[in-house]
């Protein structure tokens, strides 16, 4: 089949959607698919290229909400309309568009055949932004959000409370729960020594997180909380990898607290040692997560539990007190009691790591969400074919 996958950000930025999109559109040309991802310009030093089987085509865009952590750029509708061109000038079979809040999916659709059908991955629930952005949030999300899926065929929700919000905007979408999915093969428990990975104490038991370092991220709550363990006296070391607005502050934190890494962003490669070489996963973000996220995910399947806000009920694969410790977002205190757990309990962190492995096994492997992916494309096109044809 000839796929189209489009999204408001692509690699080399860094996020979330843009490596289930990765991993999806690898995934898919491997198994013998034509696939193009089109996304924006930001973040590329170039407008098109091939890459592992498949082809990127970018449109021009900008984002002067990115120095706050927002992510929404604002595209440039005739190198959309340009973009659109190029793409579909052969017959593409399906549109899988990634993000119904966002303008850059509402003028794939404007731009797109009508003809073909189209998809749609919803990653993220309300998000709860500070005021006005909340309320700014809130009319895109009916506006934008609202045109975006009345023009699709099927909604894919990847956690409950996303299929919650989705049908609260559109109460007629076709939504279908597919929790993401991760390579339980390349993220999985590694022989690493810790000292070896993180600047820490023979005796210190290692938090890791990787996350963009932002307010919504909860790095503030992260911070409070080292603080409070470095003034408790706690051996505990804290690495933490990624890039935000938020960046400059933590620097600021790790010259004041010994107990605090910052590892900056990191290859891919590096990540995987992370994950394994850590005795615990920290997951701090506030809200406008699925949940679980690709981390969560690829920390279990490192063999590392997980302490993390509980931002989902019921959430599969995640259990408290067997592969995780669920806190209440943005209480650091909370946090701090949670940690200390781990410090004064080894033998239940390793039981949780075992456990962690399992339920990354039993719950996120990728594979059986692209043959998902594989058998909804065939449904949508051969009920576009029905529908041309009868017209």
């Amino acid at each position: 089949m000839k796929i189209v996958l489009a999204s408001h950000y692509f690699h080399p930025h860094i996020g979330g959607i843009e490596s289930v999109v990765e991993s999806h559109a690898t995934r898919l040309s491997s198994r013998g698919h034509d696939v193009t991802v089109l996304s924006s310009d930001i973040g590329a030093s170039q407008m098109d290229v091939d890459r592992d089987g498949y082809r990127i085509m970018r449109y021009k865009a900008w984002n002067p909400a990115e120095q706050f952590g927002i992510p929404y750029p604002i595209p440039y509708p005739p190198s959309v309309s340009k973009a659109i061109d190029r793409v579909f000038a052969e017959d593409v079979d399906v549109l899988h568009v990634h993000g119904m809040n966002y303008l850059t999916t509402s003028m794939v659709l404007r731009y797109a055949p009508s003809s073909i059908p189209v998809l749609l991955h919803q990653h993220t629930p309300y998000v709860d932004y500070p005021l006005p952005i909340r309320a700014v949030e809130y009319l895109n999300d009916r506006l934008i959000g609202g045109w975006n899926l009345r023009r699709v065929d099927h909604v894919f929700c990847v956690s409950a409370d996303i299929e919650e919000y989705v049908t609260q905007i559109d109460n007629k979408a076709s939504t279908e729960l597919m929790v993401n999915g991760i390579d339980t093969e390349s993220y999985q428990p590694r022989d690493c020594d810790k000292h070896d990975v993180f600047n820490c104490g023979r005796d210190d038991l290692v938090f890791f997180t990787l996350s963009r370092m932002s307010q919504k991220k909860g790095v503030d709550t992260l911070l409070e909380a080292v603080k409070k363990l470095n003034q408790r006296e706690i051996n505990v070391h804290v690495a933490i990898a990624g890039d935000g607005p938020m960046k400059d502050e933590v620097d600021v934190a790790s010259q004041r607290h010994s107990n605090l890494e910052v590892m900056g962003t990191l290859t891919d490669d590096e990540v995987r040692r992370c994950y394994a070489a850590a005795d615990v996963f920290l997951f701090t973000s506030k809200s406008g997560e699925a949940f679980p996220t690709l981390t969560i995910m690829e920390a279990y399947a490192s063999g590392t539990p997980v302490i993390a806000s509980k931002l989902s009920e019921g959430a599969p694969g995640v259990t408290d007190g067997e592969n995780s410790i669920l806190i209440e977002p943005g209480d650091a205190d909370e946090l701090v009691e949670a940690m200390i757990s781990c410090v004064n309990d080894s033998k239940r962190v390793a039981t949780m790591s075992e456990n962690a492995r399992e339920s990354a096994e039993r719950n996120f492997a990728i594979e059986s969400r692209i043959d998902r992916l594989e058998e909804c494309y065939q449904l949508v096109s051969v009920a576009a074919e029905r529908k041309s044809s009868s017209s």
